[in-house]
């Protein structure tokens, strides 16, 4: 299959990496691993400080496949994206994070449902999520079709599309300018909104992505900018579509509350519990205890683990 011209790559990954160290070399196994390889992958590196650049250069010296761009400054994620969309050769750009994992079939699943179907511009997949250690949390239902998605994301829905797990068409995400730094911490909402008036987006239904949860994660520790960003993104895309001002209505309230580590362990044993996954539960029903001893909802909760529903 090819993606234009004879000499363009078919595929081009987009890895941003700050601080990755501890999980980096997973997911650069899992990239390496699959079953139709990307052509280049790009690691941006952020200015990181801990052993990311080494763990970089390992895996480089032995897989050409691998870029990394370095320059010691700490830029963000849009301007790292950015510059790596402008290096980018290939035909499309998967995105990737340095703390997650990709299913051996996920790039060619993609690419050949993609080949399929010339106005999909955008193809994310289901996800596992996944805690620090890599223990199973749940899988999420997501919208799938194009009319589903756009409306749910128009509609206020921010974990919808998983951002690492997207595949993308370069010359559609270049014409609607790339990502954008307007709306902090959820520049993947914008680009997928603008993207869903280019052309048609959709996901796979199966899980072809390990999506990590952690307490460095964006979604615990920038909240309530995030809240702000996509209340404003949110109004703007629906501006540009020609709603009248306050039409839509107001974005679905989240629960964007600061979690201790106690609410957050009792969180993904709840998770892991509904989704059956009861080793994962039990896990961090103890963790729940030993954070919070005192509080009363650790007794129901570590009951239902230790019962396994």
């Amino acid at each position: 299959m090819t993606a234009g011209p004879k000499d363009r790559p078919t595929l081009s990954v987009l890895l941003p990496c700050y601080n990755a160290g501890a999980y980096l070399a997973e997911a650069l196994d899992s990239l390496f691993a699959q079953t139709r390889p990307a052509d280049e992958i790009v690691a941006l590196d952020d200015g990181s400080t801990d052993g990311t650049a080494e763990v970089l250069d390992a895996y480089a010296a032995r897989h050409p496949a691998l870029r990394i761009v370095r320059d010691g400054k700490n830029l963000g994620i849009v301007a790292r994206l950015n510059q790596g969309l402008d290096l980018a050769t290939g035909g499309f750009i998967a995105r990737m994070d340095a703390d997650d994992v990709c299913e051996p079939e996920r790039f060619e699943r993609q690419l050949a449902a993609m080949a399929s179907d010339p106005d999909l511009v955008l193809l994310g997949t289901r996800v596992l999520i996944v805690d620090p250690e890599g223990a199973p949390l749940y899988a999420p239902d997501l919208p799938l079709g194009h009319e589903e998605l756009d409306a749910a994301l128009l509609a206020g829905g921010k974990q919808l599309v998983f951002h690492p797990s997207v595949m993308m068409r370069a010359d559609a995400l270049r014409a609607v300018g790339g990502y954008s730094d307007e709306y902090p911490y959820v520049e993947d909402l914008d680009l997928f909104l603008r993207l869903g008036e280019a052309g048609r987006i959709g996901q796979l239904g199966d899980v072809l992505l390990r999506y990590r949860h952690h307490f460095a994660s964006t979604g615990y520790t920038k909240a309530e900018t995030q809240a702000a960003a996509v209340a404003a993104c949110l109004g703007d895309a629906r501006a540009r579509r020609g709603a009248a001002p306050g039409e839509g209505g107001a974005p679905p309230p989240l629960n964007l509350a600061v979690r201790s580590r106690g609410q957050t362990h009792r969180k993904w044993a709840w998770w892991a519990l509904g989704d059956g996954h009861v080793a994962s539960a039990r896990k961090h029903a103890f963790r729940a205890l030993r954070a919070e001893p005192f509080a009363p909802d650790n007794v129901k909760l570590l009951a239902c683990a230790l019962r396994g529903h």
